[in-house]
């Protein structure tokens, strides 16, 4: 994937980020307008339809009962796989994933199994046996910026929407009822908020061509109770001990008001 951004648009995104300002007239700390659509696909155990301005991002869950890990033999299983669509921007390529896509899929896995969101001993059926596997599939079908927010959101609405149906062993048989469905086991909720950092300026949610002037970023993962549990840098330049500090602040405080919105999910 090759960045383009003309020295015009470069020049004008730096001085105003250097008069407080933003090319698209937001403040440093807002987002852009934010939608979300769960139960978008069908077919899906659960899914969601997010936007971020012009980022748009489709997550699924598929369910399926599978063999556990052996280091794990009561313990459910996370898969987390993310794809970016040539049409979702114009640098964007056919081929396999890239490695933003993979930087993607294990940010957002980190923060779902290090909450953890999802209570993954509740997906046992028979230990040594069958467990239940969760893969969440996200595709980038529209990027004009911070992916990585939209991804996690994506993925973490659609397992907090999630249905499986319920799963019975007697006498060595295992019974699936798709009648009777069932949400997955929430353990704890959790959030993915980056702050990036261009030109000595900290913002949240840039867009793409802000993105493309990054120094670096950091994206902070959050329990509900505002601990910390999970965290990834971005971005060949350093952030000084007081940006990291203020920018885990800033993301803590950023984090409640999406606590706020996925707390209204049905």
């Amino acid at each position: 994937m090759v960045n383009v951004i003309s020295e015009v648009s470069k020049e004008a995104i730096f001085d105003l980020l250097n008069q407080g300002k933003r090319i698209d007239h937001r403040m440093f700390t807002e987002y852009r307008d934010i939608t979300i659509k769960t139960d978008y696909i069908s077919k899906a155990n659960g899914s969601a339809l997010i936007s971020i301005g012009n980022t748009t991002v489709i997550a699924g869950v598929k369910a399926q009962l599978s063999t556990p890990f052996s280091n794990s033999p009561d313990e459910g299983i996370l898969i987390v796989n993310t794809e970016t669509l040539a049409l979702a921007n114009k640098n964007f390529e056919h081929g396999p994933p890239n490695k933003f896509t993979v930087e993607i899929s294990r940010v957002v896995d980190r923060t779902i199994r290090e909450a953890p969101l999802i209570d993954l001993k509740q997906l046992c059926v028979v230990e040594n046996s069958k467990v239940w596997k969760l893969h969440v599939d996200i595709y980038i079908i529209d990027f004009d910026g911070n992916m990585m927010d939209a991804a996690a959101l994506a993925a973490i609405c659609a397992l907090l929407t999630t249905k499986i149906p319920t799963a019975s062993c007697v006498n060595d048989e295992i019974t699936i009822d798709e009648d009777t469905q069932m949400n997955l086991p929430i353990k704890n909720k959790c959030m993915l908020t980056t702050v990036t950092k261009i030109n000595n300026q900290l913002i949240f949610d840039p867009t793409y061509d802000e993105e493309q002037l990054m120094d670096s970023s950091l994206s902070v993962g959050f329990r509900e109770d505002g601990s910390l549990c999970a965290m990834q840098k971005c971005g060949l330049n350093v952030m000084s001990m007081a940006e990291v500090k203020k920018t885990i602040k800033l993301a803590e405080i950023k984090s409640k008001e999406f606590f706020e919105i996925i707390n209204q999910l049905k």
